[in-house]
């Protein structure tokens, strides 16, 4: 997993959840060290991934917020 800086893909990912209203669908853990989600929103989907520790941390709370 890459380190600890940022992750601009966390940062798009965080703001379309948590600001934007998009609801993540599918969340796959740790395939070759790399998460991915893909999140939905008036029928179009957008698919993120990365293997930086904060986006991991980050899907883990994912899946516990939206029971995935």
């Amino acid at each position: 997993m890459a380190g600890w800086g940022d992750d601009p893909t966390l940062a798009e990912l965080r703001e379309l959840v948590y600001e934007d209203g998009w609801t993540p669908v599918t969340i796959t853990e740790g395939v070759e060290a790399v998460d991915e989600v893909v999140v939905e929103k008036d029928g179009e989907r957008k698919t993120f991934s990365s293997d930086h520790i904060a986006f991991h941390r980050f899907v883990e709370g994912v899946k516990e917020d939206f029971g995935l």
